[in-house]
């Protein structure tokens, strides 16, 4: 991976997160298995014509925007690969066929069992022009076992950059807690650790609704106004989680047009969840 004045680490953990999801949703179209190679040194062939760009826009617990260029060559021949058809000159339908792979790719991404980022979402579009901000440019190489590649430009503005340094400030803190509670497990609220200096760390928490399998082919028929029923009853309990762990149960409320949680059930001592 290639990266040209990156934030490092947190830049590459989201961007080999996002690729490896997407590769696997490409694996599964395609029917070939796609990894990401390092190339040292090496840049992909000059394509004199304009490439493909794909905007992404995040929401939810992650915010801001990246965009994706792929030289249309590239471009082509992943379209044919999805079309499972003759590589030609990239069209409407090749690009069709490359935003919805992007599409799932990014839902695939956001509904990793364990997200590190929290609860959030992306939306997928076509980009006619060039991202404006190419500070934080990151470049990768993918291949199938066939020997064909593509190299994948990823530009992230500001606001994401800027969220994934915080996310990472966040997480370092966390680990921190997590290491000094286990040290007072071990010796005791007598030992040398004082809880009180970690009590205003910020801990992130999700409710969870319920959840649902699907398979690739249901992921790529999803559309607006698509309706996805979860293995949940609308009169059982929301759960609530800390670090994917259920901490506590309870009712959903609304609260100054917020969604809420009125506990009911403390599922286990919260000792016992952040001493593991």
């Amino acid at each position: 991976m290639t990266t040209e004045n990156g934030n490092g680490r947190n830049d590459h953990s989201f961007s080999n997160a996002f690729f490896n999801a997407l590769l696997r949703v490409l694996a599964d179209t395609s029917g070939s298995p796609w990894q990401l190679i390092d190339v040292p040194g090496a840049d992909s062939s000059p394509d004199e014509l304009e490439p493909v760009r794909i905007k992404l826009t995040l929401f939810g617990n992650l915010r801001g925007e990246f965009q994706l260029e792929i030289g249309r060559t590239a471009a082509a021949m992943i379209a044919s690969k999805l079309l499972q058809s003759p590589a030609i000159e990239f069209g409407e339908e090749q690009s069709e066929a490359l935003l919805r792979l992007v599409t799932s790719g990014a839902s695939t991404f956001c509904s990793e069992p364990g997200q590190e980022y929290g609860t959030f979402n992306i939306n997928a579009s076509l980009a006619p022009e060039a991202a404006l901000d190419r500070t934080n440019m990151l470049k990768v190489t993918a291949a199938d076992d066939g020997g064909n590649r593509a190299s994948i430009s990823m530009y992230m503005d500001s606001v994401l950059t800027h969220e994934l340094a915080v996310h990472s400030k966040a997480r370092s803190a966390t680990d921190d807690v997590g290491t000094l509670i286990k040290a007072v497990g071990r010796e005791g609220i007598a030992g040398q650790v004082n809880l009180d200096l970690v009590m205003d760390v910020e801990l992130n928490v999700t409710l969870r609704f319920g959840k649902r399998q699907l398979t690739l082919r249901e992921v790529l028929e999803l559309t607006s106004g698509s309706v996805v029923e979860l293995d949940r009853q609308v009169e059982e309990p929301v759960e609530l989680l800390l670090d994917g762990i259920v901490i506590a149960r309870g009712e959903a409320v609304v609260i100054d047009g917020n969604y809420g949680l009125r506990v009911t059930e403390v599922s286990q001592p919260l000792s016992s969840v952040l001493l593991r």
